[in-house]
């Protein structure tokens, strides 16, 4: 996500569980076609899972995903996981879930977006308004998870304000977790 101070999927998917948790697997095609706009040796996400309190809404629905950063794509080796790094890890995991979001319909927020309007935009009018991140524990960047879910989407103006998390664990207890702000332009 480009980061900023400015602010087709035909059909509704209806989330079926047998309880009030819903989870899908995300297919290899659709994360290699989000991950589309990133050079080979930056594409760090390497599979994920959607999940969804189905009681919850917006805030219910998380994406899950499976990390390894075996080169840094900006750096000599350090070792650790460190802000770039969080950085594009979020943009990946945040760019996934919300182009499966769109794609099945699931926030109405986005309405206006369909499959193929958000790969056209999704670096033009998905933008980083603010950040933070934070590194409890250092995290080995060769195989790690992460969580990226909605805190709270608001409209303004021709621009729709979503505040997010991020967490990051390895097995290790290395963790590190970050709030950001997009704001994502009207088509």
């Amino acid at each position: 996500m480009t980061t900023a101070n400015q602010c087709q999927s035909s059909s509704s998917v209806e989330l079926a569980a047998v309880s009030d948790r819903y989870s899908e697997q995300i297919g290899k095609a659709f994360l290699a076609n989000v991950l589309v706009p990133y050079r080979d040796h930056c594409k760090y996400l390497k599979q994920a899972e959607f999940t969804s309190d189905l009681d919850e809404g917006v805030k219910g629905y998380q994406m899950h995903g499976q990390f390894s950063i075996e080169d840094s794509c900006y750096i000599d080796d350090t070792g650790h996981f460190n802000a770039v790094e969080f950085n594009i890890c979020y943009n990946q995991l945040a760019y996934l879930h919300l182009g499966h979001c769109i794609k099945h319909r699931l926030i109405p927020e986005l309405y206006e977006f369909d499959h193929a309007s958000f790969q056209k935009m999704q670096l033009s009018h998905f933008l980083i308004a603010s950040i933070t991140s934070s590194y409890g524990a250092e995290l080995n960047a060769r195989k790690f998870k992460g969580k990226f879910g909605i805190n709270s989407i608001r409209r303004r103006s021709g621009c729709t304000f979503i505040k997010t998390f991020c967490d990051f664990t390895d097995d290790e207890n290395g963790r590190s977790k970050g709030e950001v702000t997009l704001a994502v332009l009207a088509p």
